[in-house]
This record gives C-alpha cells, sequence and structure tokens, in this order.
C-alpha cells in the first residue's frame, strides 16, 4: 500500500471541529475533488496495478505501462471493474492498437466455486469463492461513474464467525456492486462469487457486481462513515472503523517487515501523532515523507488495534494533506504533554516516552532459538500512578548500587505479562539516567494507587492498584481445587482440559465477582492472599472441605461477604475478554452507612 500525498494547503484558525471544515468540493469521498502532481498519480497508480500491468507487457511488450494503467483507471472509475476482472479486455484493447491478433485468455465459463472456511485456505488466484464471514465495517464512497455518482464501499471482515472467542483473521474488501443492504456491520453473511485481490503483499476480496450475499445473522451496527471532519485524538483512541485527524508529527521511524507468504519484504514508516487532546500512533505501508514537527490532516484513516491499543493506517485510500494553523501547539509543548505516566501504559503502545524511578536490576542469559548466547536485563519501575517492569535488550548504563534511580526513557514499547506492563528498551539511545528523582522516592515494597473501580475496568491492564467495590458473587470452585502437573491449570472432574486425565496437585483459590454498581469483574484469589483473608491455612479448608466437598465451606463464605464492600490490592488484566483482577491483598471494607448513600446519590445524581 502506498500512502498518496496531496500537498493542498489550507490556512485556518486554531483547531476546533468548526474551524477546520471543509468546502465540499474537498470532501474525499467525491474522487474527482482533488487533484494530485500528475507524476505522483502515474507512479502510485503504476505500483496499484503492477501485477495487472505485467500481464498486459507480456502480451504486447509494446504498450506503455502509463497507458496501461490509464486504461485500469477508466475501468475501476468508469465502469467499477476491479482490475483483475478487467484484464481480459484491456490485454485485447491494446492487442488491437497494435494491429495483433487478439488472444487473450478466454475461458468458455466462470471457475470452478471454490468453498473455503478461513482466509488462510485462499491464494492470490482465486476467484468464484464462497466463504462465511463477519461484517465489521463498511464505510461507502461516492464515485463518478460515467457522468453519475455511484455508490462503492470498503471496509473490513473476519473469517471464522461462529466460534465464539475462536482465532479470527481480518480482511480488507471493496464493494465494487452495491450490497450495501446486506453487508452491515456486525453481521455475518455468505459470500459468493467473490474473488482475491493483491496488491503490495496484502489481500483482499472483492465483492463484484455478479456476487451473491446472502444474511446469515442480521447485524445491529449502523454502516460507518469516513468522516471528512477532524476527530480529537482522545475520541479516536475510544472509536472503531475510520477516523479524520489533524496532529502534529512527533516522532517517525522506518521499519522493514517481511511479507507473509516469504516473497520479500516491505518498507513501512511508523511514529505518533499528537493534538492538544493527546497521542496516538501510526503506521503508513509507503512513503511518507513528512519529517517530525509537521502538521498535518490525515482524512480517511483506518483504526487498527494491536493487542487492544489503536493505531491509525494509512493506507492507498488516506488523504494525507499539509495542515497551516498558526495556533496550533507546537512540537515542544506537544511534546512535553505526550509524555506518559505508567497508569496510562497500554499493551502494544509504541514510541513511548515516559520517566519512571528504577528499583531494582539484574540480567540473565539464555539460548535463542538460533542457538546464539543471549543476555536480557530487567527489573521492577515505579512512578506515582503505579508499577512496571522494564526489560532492556542492550546493557545500559545501570549500576544497581546506586538505585533508585530516575531513567527518562524515548521511543519505548510496551508489552503486557500477566496484567503487568513491560516497557521493553531496544537501544541505548532510548535512555537517559537523571540526576535525580523528579519526586519523592517512592517504596517499591509497598507502593499501590488508588483507582476508581470502573475507571480500573475500562482502562488497560495495570498492576500495584487498590480499588473497592462489593462481592455480588463468590463462584463454585472457590476453595481447594487440583491443578494439572504439567502446566498448572485448574482441573475439572479430574481431567486438564490440555493433558487430559491426571493426578491433579491440591491447591487453594477463590473466585468473586466485585460490583459498583456501574460495572463488574472477576476476582481471583492465589492460595497465599486466599489464607490471609480467611485467616486459615490451606491445610485448615482441606479439613474444613473433606467431608461435603466444601459445599458449607462455600456457604459460609457467602453469607459473610455477600453484599459487603472489600478492597482489593493487586494488578487488573484487560482484553477483548474482559477484565480479571488478581489479588495480592483481600480485606473486607468497614463502611460508614451514611457516608455511603451520600456516595450513591452523587453518583447517580439523586439529592434530598
Amino acid at each position: 500500500m502506498e500512502c498518496r500525498v496531496f500537498p493542498k494547503l489550507h490556512d485556518r484558525p486554531s483547531f476546533s471541529a468548526r474551524a477546520v471544515q471543509q468546502p465540499k468540493q474537498d470532501v474525499l469521498v467525491r474522487t474527482r475533488s482533488f487533484d494530485p502532481p500528475q507524476e505522483l498519480l502515474e507512479m502510485s497508480n503504476q505500483e496499484e496495478f503492477e501485477n495487472e500491468i505485467r500481464a498486459v507487457k507480456e502480451a504486447v511488450p509494446d504498450a506503455d505501462e502509463d497507458t496501461i494503467a490509464k486504461e485500469f483507471i477508466r475501468y475501476r472509475d468508469e465502469f467499477l471493474v476491479p482490475p483483475k476482472h478487467a484484464l481480459r479486455s484491456v490485454i485485447e484493447h491494446f492487442q488491437k492498437e497494435a494491429g495483433m491478433e487478439v488472444n487473450a485468455p478466454r475461458t468458455s465459463s466462470r471457475p470452478a466455486a471454490k468453498s473455503v472456511e478461513r482466509f488462510s485456505d485462499l491464494s492470490s488466484d482465486d476467484s468464484n469463492i464462497t466463504i462465511e464471514v463477519e461484517v465489521v465495517t463498511y464505510v461507502p464512497r461516492m464515485q463518478m461513474v460515467r457522468g453519475e455518482e455511484k455508490q462503492i464501499a470498503f471496509g473490513w471482515i473476519e473469517d471464522n464467525p461462529w466460534e465464539e472467542g475462536g482465532e479470527r483473521t481480518r480482511w480488507d474488501f471493496k464493494d465494487w456492486g452495491s450490497h450495501a443492504e446486506n453487508l452491515s456491520p456486525g453481521s455475518v453473511v455468505r459470500l459468493e462469487g467473490v474473488s482475491v485481490n493483491e496488491w503490495n503483499g496484502k489481500r483482499s476480496l472483492n465483492i463484484n457486481q455478479t456476487s451473491r450475499v446472502a444474511i446469515l445473522r442480521a447485524g445491529e451496527r449502523k454502516v460507518v462513515v469516513a468522516p471528512s471532519e477532524p476527530t480529537p485524538i482522545d475520541r479516536v483512541l475510544s472509536m472503531d472503523g475510520f477516523a479524520t485527524v489533524v496532529a502534529r508529527v512527533i516522532s517517525t521511524r522506518q521499519q522493514t517487515v517481511n511479507r507473509k507468504d516469504g516473497s520479500g519484504t516491505i518498507d513501512l514508516t511508523k511514529g505518533r501523532l499528537a493534538d492538544n487532546s493527546g497521542t496516538i500512533g501510526f503506521a503508513c505501508f509507503g512513503p511518507f515523507e513528512h519529517p517530525v514537527g509537521t502538521l498535518l490532516k490525515i482524512e480517511g484513516a483506518a483504526i487498527r488495534r494491536f493487542r487492544n491499543t489503536p493505531e491509525l493506517n494509512i493506507g492507498d485510500r488516506t488523504k494525507v494533506e499539509i495542515f497551516h494553523d498558526g495556533g496550533f501547539a507546537s512540537l515542544e509543548e506537544l511534546e512535553e504533554s505526550s509524555v506518559l505516566q505508567i497508569g496510562q501504559l497500554r499493551d502494544g503502545s509504541t514510541d513511548v516516552s515516559i520517566t519512571v524511578q528504577l528499583t531494582s536490576w539484574n540480567s540473565r542469559s539464555f539460548t535463542g532459538q538460533d542457538g546464539v548466547e543471549k543476555t536480557v536485563w530487567g527489573g521492577d519501575a515505579v512512578d506515582p500512578t503505579g508499577t512496571c517492569r522494564l526489560t532492556a535488550w542492550s546493557e545500559l548504563p545501570i549500576d544497581d548500587g546506586s538505585l533508585p534511580l530516575a531513567l527518562k526513557l524515548s521511543n519505548v514499547r510496551v508489552r503486557s505479562w500477566q496484567g503487568t506492563p513491560d516497557l521493553t528498551v531496544d537501544r541505548t539511545d532510548q535512555v537517559e539516567v537523571l540526576d535525580e528523582i523528579p519526586w519523592e522516592a517512592i517504596d517499591a515494597s509497598s507502593h499501590s494507587v488508588e483507582v476508581d473501580f470502573s475507571e480500573l475496568l475500562n482502562g488497560g491492564s495495570r498492576s500495584g492498584v487498590t480499588s473497592t467495590a462489593t462481592v455480588i458473587s463468590v463462584q463454585s470452585g472457590s476453595g481447594i481445587i487440583h491443578r494439572c502437573p504439567e502446566c498448572k491449570k485448574a482441573m475439572r472432574d479430574g481431567a486438564c482440559r490440555d493433558h487430559g486425565p491426571q493426578e491433579g496437585i491440591e491447591d487453594l483459590r477463590l473466585r468473586i465477582i466485585l460490583d459498583d454498581g456501574l460495572t463488574n469483574g472477576a476476582l481471583i484469589l492465589g492460595r497465599e492472599s486466599a489464607e490471609s483473608f480467611l485467616n486459615q491455612s490451606m491445610s485448615d479448608v482441606q479439613s474444613a472441605t473433606k467431608d461435603d466437598g466444601g459445599e458449607a465451606f462455600l456457604a459460609d463464605l457467602r453469607s459473610k461477604m455477600l453484599g459487603r464492600k472489600h478492597t482489593f490490592t493487586g494488578r487488573a488484566m484487560i482484553d477483548a475478554q474482559g477484565a480479571l483482577l488478581m489479588a495480592d491483598k483481600f480485606e473486607l471494607t468497614e463502611v460508614d452507612l451514611a457516608e455511603s448513600a451520600n456516595e450513591v446519590r452523587e453518583r447517580w445524581g439523586v439529592f434530598a
């Protein structure tokens, strides 16, 4: 994919939803509304139709590549025919122009139908495909076709739609046949007669005018329309589909990634954008020649999530232009405001800037898959908002005898493990050792941050947090359990899900549901925290449960805990499946009834 850059300048006052409104002719959805430089257009078209141009050149060696590309554009824009399906006609056209015998490949009938369950079963040459998918987004756009405005659309679809919690693969699609009524987001549909398109190493599906779309399960989400007006970044972070932003480039870096099919590599530009409301990462598969500090309007970028962290993807349908706004925040202001705290870290984030207090440091060596011995360094870090891990793949200028000390980290990435964010340092130049800690030194052994329960569950994975909520359920499976000796997972009915029947190892666990009136989440107490909360040892619980299988034990727990507020300290693991809390400490909270009543009134806006 490539980034189309249109150097059309706009003079606008300071950024706001109203200040950046564009004239109607500038709206991206109208394909004739902009006029990019001809040389850029020709270059991008040649890249887009690379495979088709090669096929035409094999049949007609003297044909001009730019002219071939223009012919494919004519079929695409005037007749809504995808390049793959226009190939035969284009070859015939150039054969006739060259005075050659017309011998473009013809078939007496459509290719045999191919029915598959997963995208991985498809090749780049497949057509007349049948597959069941779930529609994720559907973005219509109007396009001039032979003097008339007609609708085409694009979006995302996912395979394996029926298996709850199963692994899915997401592909782009393009609807050439006005199937909007049957492609509502959230729907599960059977696509018949669709074809694979491959460009720049990335595969997608073409839903053609002759394709059939059958609704198997109706969707409930509305069609997403690509916005032309900018949205503040803090709102984009919670959106799906597509977005338009006005933002300043605060970091960029070049990467090369391997194609999944092993056919080569793709150049990739990654970095971060910022406005007054926040920051977001971006990825561009293609040229991105805007230096740090440039103010851009990026229109119609796809919002994709990696490990639940949103990122703007700049593709061939994205419009990127330099933007002028004298009142927009400077690079220095945005860099300063974009420095994160531990409580704001999200799994999958990249190009993160943060200052932490390092409290421990050590190294370990191991042998990699390539047989080479490697060393990795790691330790614990804190700031006033929480705790995290720090991992370095290069040796840092850190003397563990000088701990605690402050580190300023730049352009690092975040990977979470079991609810604990891990700041990953790849190069020494990403770390600056500060002369002093910018806050009063924190005792890491007792450090925890109090967080509102709903705020905690609606955020990202965190450790070193304390929160309070009401117990609404003590679940079956609380008490003595048996774990698989191989994987340590809890067993059911004497068997492990992964390793079959086993002689399990006894352990103590409590499973609890907490609720604050707005949201709820599951809490797990392991052996140590459960023994502390119960004021009983595991052997005490074993003795109390051996006669009746734990029914009396469970009933007693419920009578003491249900409907009462408790406070936990530990970590929260937040992902697409929900929230799971792991308690290091759990205790009953003494409740002042009058104060509690006032909290309820305030929360719900009810006043005496």
